[in-house]
């Protein structure tokens, strides 16, 4: 936890965070980022959404899904 929580709070308040950036960021693999961010999401510390698919691209392209610190995330991570 320690690592992603210095990886979300060196940005800025109004910066996303998509998984590959926290990932490189923190030094985490999949399978222990995600259960980490699922813990952040329901403590109200983090918020997600989706970017909209470029219109212009193919059907297949996904949106991509981003992540960004509340106000009460980075107040409770700051404190620890």
């Amino acid at each position: 936890m320690r690592k992603l929580k210095t990886a979300l709070l060196a940005k800025d308040a109004d910066t996303r965070f998509y998984t590959w950036d926290l990932r490189e960021a923190a030094g985490l693999h999949n399978a222990r980022l995600y259960p980490l961010l699922v813990l952040l999401k329901q403590r109200g510390w983090i918020t997600d959404g989706y970017d909209p698919s470029p219109a212009d691209e193919s059907d297949d392209a996904q949106p991509q899904h981003w992540y960004a610190l509340t106000d009460l995330g980075r107040h409770e991570l700051s404190k620890t």
